[in-house]
């Protein structure tokens, strides 16, 4: 499951690098193709936000990952100051089961209008490719989410219950 993991997250971090260069490239490209030659790609915006719009929620993702989002930790660095660290751990897993059936909602939700748009079948005005793609975003990074979610519960649970870092990683 570990190898699993790491594959994923090797995929993943070389998709957001994709995305973000081919956002780069044609953002640029339309910039020069307009004010050099007096003529643009018409479907240069269209691609970029498609892009845009994947790269961020997989940034999410990747932001889970790595611990990057924003936080309030008052509490936490009060409780650590205090050595309790259990009730740190504790608030830890509150919080992301908070998140965790946040996402849920998003994910659920997401789905239903994915679904919507392609019962409509809509294509975008200048790639013609449905707009289900685009919003289809939504509830599938949000089911990774939930899946990192559920890990980080999982190693949160290990550590309150006085597992080391070391066992967590042998067992795994």
């Amino acid at each position: 499951m570990k190898k699993f993991g790491e594959i994923f997250d090797t995929f993943e971090r070389n998709a957001l690098i994709i995305a973000l260069t081919i956002m780069v490239v044609v953002i640029f490209t339309n910039v020069i193709m307009r004010y050099v030659f007096n003529n643009s790609l018409s479907w240069s915006e269209e691609l970029a936000r498609y892009l845009f719009i994947w790269f961020s929620w997989m940034g999410v993702s990747a932001g889970l990952k790595d611990g990057a989002h924003l936080r309030v930790e008052i509490l936490t660095t009060k409780l650590i100051r205090r050595k309790m660290h259990k009730t740190n751990e504790v608030i830890n897993i509150i919080v992301a089961l908070i998140w965790l059936a946040t996402t849920a909602v998003v994910a659920y939700y997401g789905f239903v209008v994915v679904q919507s748009q392609m019962s409509l079948s809509v294509v975008t005005p200048a790639m013609r490719i449905p707009v289900w793609i685009g919003y289809l975003s939504v509830p599938m990074c949000s089911l990774v989410i939930g899946a990192r979610l559920i890990a980080n519960i999982v190693g949160h649970t290990k550590k309150l219950l006085g597992k080391s870092s070391y066992e967590i990683e042998v067992a795994n």
